[in-house]
């Protein structure tokens, strides 16, 4: 590969590296995608290694979770016994997913934590005046955060039926 361009895809991958942190993919996981995406032909294991001087089992493993989350995708090419992957192109439905995913296991750690809030307070019996007014201010947050989670999960249902389109 021309070193200049092998340069440029360097840079993008420092980037992107950085970008997909936020999205929770690890470094390996971001770098093996972004070679994916900028090649122009899909790429066997063996080529990921030699490309990213990273272990075969580490590719191995991260390229399985990248076609868990549908960034990549298993290949025939002709001739060949090796597997080869090629990344998604469409870099918004990676992208929405990515956010898809994450709302939605946000969403479920906060259904956790209310329910664990609301049955603590309910095991909870005071007698003192104090403590029984701290535990109403506490119930009275937990039922606005209730209010915004319950919004929370009415937009991700709106975002999942399609109605709303990102894309676009």
């Amino acid at each position: 590969m021309n070193k200049t361009l092998t340069e440029a895809q360097d840079v993008f991958l420092g980037k992107v590296n950085h970008i997909c942190n936020r999205f929770g993919l690890n470094n390996i996981m971001a770098q093996l995608y972004a070679v994916l995406y900028l090649n122009n032909k899909p790429l066997s294991l063996n080529e990921m290694v030699e490309r990213l001087k990273i272990s075969k089992a580490s590719v191995s493993i991260n390229i399985r979770m990248l076609e868990r989350y549908s960034m990549v995708r298993r290949v025939w090419v002709k001739g060949s016994r090796k597997d080869y992957y090629e990344a998604e192109a469409d870099i918004a439905k990676v992208i929405i997913d990515r956010v898809k995913s994450m709302a939605q296991s946000r969403l479920l750690e906060v259904d956790d934590m209310l329910m664990s809030s609301y049955s603590i307070l309910d095991s909870v019996a005071s007698s003192n005046k104090e403590e029984k007014e701290a535990m109403e201010v506490f119930r009275q947050r937990l039922d606005r955060l209730t209010k915004l989670q319950r919004k929370g999960h009415t937009f991700f249902k709106l975002l999942n039926s399609g109605l709303v389109n990102l894309r676009g």
